[in-house]
């Protein structure tokens, strides 16, 4: 596999970031994405991943498909609003199927890791920028709204610690804690404090599990409590000031009820990709969603796919704690362990990571997370990579289980390119970007 890809993967958060704030609504991000698509499809060509987690996603896009088609059929969404949650869906879909195709072992998420680093920092740089030139109350950066720019955050510092326990390379590892604290500085920046306390936690478990001094643990405390109490402080809410109106707990239960009576009022087949608009409450001025992903792709794309869509995150979940038990007795700092550990806790913290912005599929970088997910679950499935047995057929392949053979060895590509995701330890070859 050519080795551009893999500076492709570890580029596409940050072009798909500095894509909306200098192009706005170029759609440099989808044109990336697109190109790795090409690739992942050049690549299925020569050998077809089937592992659980390709099967899993590919049985979630025909329920998603299948119900969008009958959704649309009976209620008719309008249709600039059902295309674009239609390119919304797909891209999340068809991301997903392409890291997972383009695997190939620990160093394929190290890779895709370092990307959100990069991201992320000049996520950093952005916001510092708008907090220095323009005096707004709650800072968006490049985003429509700060609910966009916490969400994204808060992704991004759930990854560090999977990279800071994957990355060979010493001279990166201390970035990777730089920058979930300057990511957890630029939550705070949004006013969503809801995001704040979990940016907080994970940082919190992070110190704990990495055994790091109590020094540096009772700074952390305090310095957290001295901007949550301070005068002035943040209130314990989605939303406080900023381009959108307050929110608290009761108002969020309320938005979820209008949701909820969307998905019953249609049968449980939902209102087809976009509806969600044109069916929301006159009575909700101002707020344009339910502020939850599970919601809001249920009252559109119908029950059955929310269902399909637990079951998939409740498998994943099972997943990791089948490794947790087959590598028992490691610390969960170590690289065997953390990406399992990790992978659980985002998905079971989910309902709220995605309660960040009013509606999570028209959230940038959506698509990205959502692969991301995917990937992290594919390298649980099989940490050491997928083993290939080449077939008699010229240039095809099929995935076997059990370890990696030499069938995905640099060394043996049979076009003789190098993987730029596949890593042959620090300071003998390490390809990865």
């Amino acid at each position: 596999m050519p080795r551009w890809i893999g500076w492709v993967l570890i580029a596409m958060p940050s072009l798909s970031i500095l894509g909306t704030w200098l192009l706005g609504t170029f759609p440099l991000f989808q044109l990336v994405a697109m190109v790795l698509v090409i690739a992942a499809i050049w690549d299925w060509r020569r050998f077809f991943d089937k592992s659980r987690t390709m099967l899993t996603i590919f049985g979630l896009s025909i329920a998603i498909v299948v119900s969008a088609v009958v959704a649309m059929a009976a209620y008719r969404p309008p249709v600039g609003g059902a295309a674009v949650q239609s390119v919304a869906m797909i891209s999340c879909i068809a991301l997903a199927l392409t890291l997972v195709q383009l695997y190939r072992g620990e160093a394929t998420v190290l890779t895709v890791i370092r990307g959100w680093m990069y991201a992320v920092a000049i996520l950093g740089g952005i916001t510092v920028y708008q907090r220095v030139t323009q005096d707004l109350p709650a800072l968006s950066g490049p985003f429509p709204t700060p609910g966009y720019l916490a969400g994204s955050m808060v992704a991004g510092i759930f990854l560090m610690p999977v990279g800071f326990a994957l990355e060979k390379d010493h001279r990166l590892r201390w970035a990777y804690p730089v920058i979930a604290v300057v990511a957890t500085w630029v939550v705070w920046t949004t006013h969503r404090s809801v995001g704040f306390a979990v940016a907080v936690a994970i940082l919190l478990v992070w110190l704990a599990l990495e055994r790091w001094t109590i020094t540096a643990a009772l700074v952390f405390v305090a310095g957290v409590v001295t901007l949550i109490f301070r005068p002035g402080g943040v209130p314990l809410r989605w939303a406080d000031v900023g381009m959108e109106p307050p929110l608290d707990a009761t108002v969020h239960s309320r938005l979820l009820d209008a949701a909820w009576t969307i998905l019953r009022d249609s049968h449980f087949l939902g209102v087809g990709p976009g509806g969600l608009a044109s069916h929301w409450p006159d009575t909700f001025v101002g707020y344009r969603g339910p502020y939850s992903a599970l919601m809001e792709i249920a009252s559109q794309y119908g029950a059955a796919v929310g269902v399909v869509l637990m079951c998939a995150l409740i498998g994943a979940v099972a997943w990791c704690g089948v490794r947790l038990w087959q590598t028992r007795g490691g610390p969960l700092r170590s690289v065997e362990r953390a990406p399992a550990f990790w992978l659980a806790l985002v998905i079971l913290t989910l309902p709220i990571t995605t309660s960040l912005q009013a509606q999570w599929l028209n959230f940038p970088l959506s698509a990205l997370v959502v692969a991301t997910l995917a990937l992290l679950a594919r390298h649980i499935e099989s940490p050491q990579g997928r083993a290939l047995v080449w077939s008699a057929g010229p240039g095809a392949a099929e995935e076997t289980a059990g370890p990696p053979d030499h069938g995905d060895r640099l060394d043996t590509e049979p076009d003789g390119e190098e993987d730029p995701t596949r890593s042959v330890g620090p300071g003998r070859g390490d390809t990865s970007p």
